[in-house]
C-alpha cells in the first residue's frame, strides 16, 4: 500500500537563537530534517511531504529529499492540525498518512515499518513513550481498561494528568481516508488557541474506533529539540548510538563518548579509533587501520592498514594500504597515495599522485606532484608549484632521491634514479641518473 509521510518542518525554532529554522539545526553534521527524509527514504512505496514556512527557499535547497517530494508552505502557524490539513489534497487515495515531524532526527525506519503495519488492524497507531520528567509534553489518557481515550497537552493538564508518564511522541499513522474525516472537525477552544493534530485520537476514540498506542518505554528515539541544549542532547546520543553500531560490526574504540561522526562513515573491522577524532562527509576508513589522537578525516578514502598518528588532516584523498601518515601531517585536498607510502611529521600533500614506497618523513611540501614509487623526499622538501598566476606540475621517476632543503621550481621533471644535492634551487629538468647540484658556492671569509 501507499504511504504518505506528512514531515512537520515548519517551527521557526526562536529558541535556538539563531537565523536558521529548527529543522536546519544541524547533529552529526547533517541537518535534523535530513535525517528524518533520509530515514524516510527506507520506508517502501513511500511519498514525502513536507510542510514548511517562510523559510521553505532555504529548507528546499538545504536539504537532498525525493524529486517526488511535495513541499507545502503553511502561512499561519495555528497548530500541528492546522499543519497537516494543508497537505491533505495531496495525499493519494487509500493510502495511508504517517506524520513526523523534522525535528525528530533519531528515530529509526524499523520502528516507523512497525507503525506502519499496526494501522492495517487499527483505524490510529501512535508512538509513545516513558519520561520521568514529562513537562511540556502531551499526556496519553487512558481508560480503565488501558485503552487510549485522548492525549492532552501540558498547557490544558490538570495536576493530576501532568503525574502521566507515558507520553505524546507525536508521531502518528492512519489512512488518508480518516485524516480527511478528523481534521476538519478540529477546534480550537484550548489555552495555546491552536488546532492540535492529538486531539484526532478523541475524535477516533468517540466513533470507537480502535487505537493502537506503541510504548516504546525509556527511549531517547523520539526525542526531538526546542532549544540548544535538547539539540546538544541529541548530539550526543547520536554520536555515542553511531559507536555502538560500529562497535558491534568489529570497530574498537578508546572511548566511544570521544570520537565524532558527522557523515556517511565507514569502518573496516578491526579498525582502532582513538580519542578527539573528528570524521566528517564522506568518509571510509579500512579494517586493520589506527587512527590516533586528534586525526581529522574528511571525504576521504583510506584502504587496510594505514596508520594516522597523532593530529593529522586527510581531506578529500584517496590513502593505499599499508600507508603511514604523520604526525601532524595535512593530507589533501586531491591527494592520492598508493601503498605503502609513508608521509611524516609536518608534511603537507596536495593535488599529488605517490607511487608505492615513496617516504616524505619531515617538514616539505609537496603540491601539485607525480611521484613515482622508492622516491625518497628529503626533509625541508618544497614544490614550488605556483608562479604567481598558475599552478605547475612536478614529476619525479622512481627511486630519485630529494636532498634536504630542496626547491623544485615547476614545471619540472626529475628523471628515474637522479639525485638532487641538498640545499638545491632546480629550476631545469634533471635527466635519469644524474646528479643535481643548484647551489651557490661555499664561500668562507675571515671576521673582522
Amino acid at each position: 500500500m501507499n504511504v504518505d509521510i506528512i514531515i512537520l518542518a515548519a517551527g521557526q525554532g526562536k529558541r535556538m537563537q539563531s537565523p536558521l529554522p529548527k529543522v536546519l539545526q544541524s547533529i552529526g553534521g547533517k541537518p535534523l530534517l535530513q535525517h528524518v527524509v533520509d530515514t524516510c527514504s527506507k520506508i517502501e512505496k513511500a511519498k514525502l511531504h513536507i510542510i514548511v514556512g517562510e523559510q521553505k527557499k532555504l529548507i528546499q535547497s538545504s536539504i537532498s529529499a525525493p524529486k517526488s517530494t511535495n513541499w507545502v508552505i503553511q502561512k499561519k502557524q495555528l497548530g500541528t492540525g492546522h499543519a497537516v490539513k494543508q497537505v491533505l489534497p495531496s495525499l493519494r487515495a487509500n493510502s495511508q498518512a504517517v506524520v513526523l515531524y523534522g525535528d525528530g532526527p533519531l528515530v529509526k525506519s524499523s520502528t516507523l515499518k512497525k507503525l506502519i503495519s499496526n494501522v492495517a488492524k487499527n483505524n490510529l497507531t501512535l508512538l509513545t513513550f516513558e519520561s520521568a520528567n514529562p513537562k511540556g509534553l502531551g499526556r496519553i489518557i487512558r481508560q480503565s481498561n488501558s485503552k487510549v481515550s485522548g492525549i492532552v497537552e501540558e498547557k490544558d493538564a490538570s495536576s493530576s494528568e501532568k503525574q502521566i508518564k507515558e507520553v505524546n511522541s507525536g508521531i502518528l499513522a492512519t489512512s488518508t481516508k480518516n485524516l480527511k474525516q478528523w481534521l476538519p472537525k478540529l477546534r480550537n477552544n484550548n489555552a495555546s488557541k491552536e488546532y492540535y493534530l492529538t486531539d484526532i485520537v478523541t475524535l477516533c476514540s468517540s466513533e470507537n474506533k480502535s487505537i493502537k498506542a506503541i510504548n516504546l518505554g525509556d527511549t531517547s528515539e523520539l526525542l526531538g529539540a526546542n532549544d540548544n541544549q535538547e539539540l546538544q542532547n541529541l548530539e550526543r546520543i547520536y554520536q555515542k548510538e553511531t559507536a555502538l553500531r560500529f562497535l558491534k560490526y568489529g570497530v574498537k574504540f578508546a572511548d566511544i563518548n570521544r570520537v565524532d561522526f558527522r557523515g556517511e562513515i565507514s569502518i573496516g573491522k578491526n579498525a582502532f579509533i582513538d580519542i578527539n577524532v573528528v570524521l566528517e562527509g564522506k568518509v571510509s576508513i579500512g579494517s586493520d587501520s589506527i587512527i590516533s589522537v586528534g586525526a581529522v578525516i574528511r571525504n576521504s578514502t583510506l584502504s587496510k592498514k594505514i596508520k594516522v598518528e597523532p593530529y593529522s588532516v586527510i581531506e578529500n584523498s584517496k590513502i593505499g594500504d599499508n600507508s603511514m601518515i604523520g604526525p601532524f601531517a595535512h593530507i589533501g585536498p586531491g591527494a592520492d597515495l598508493a601503498n605503502d607510502v609513508e608521509i611524516g611529521n609536518f608534511v603537507e600533500v596536495k593535488r599529488s599522485t605517490i607511487s608505492q614506497k615513496t617516504k616524505a618523513k619531515h617538514l616539505a611540501y609537496i603540491g601539485d606532484g607525480a611521484i613515482d614509487s622508492n622516491v625518497n623526499v628529503g626533509a625541508g622538501t618544497i614544490f614550488v608549484n605556483y608562479d604567481g598566476k598558475n599552478k605547475n606540475k612536478t614529476k619525479v621517476g622512481s627511486n630519485a632521491f630529494l636532498g634536504s632543503n630542496s626547491s623544485l621550481i615547476a614545471p619540472l621533471i626529475i628523471g628515474k634514479n637522479s639525485m638532487i644535492g641538498a640545499g638545491s634551487v632546480v629550476t631545469k629538468n634533471v635527466p635519469e641518473n644524474k646528479l643535481a647540484l643548484g647551489r651557490s658556492r661555499q664561500k668562507n671569509i675571515k671576521k673582522k
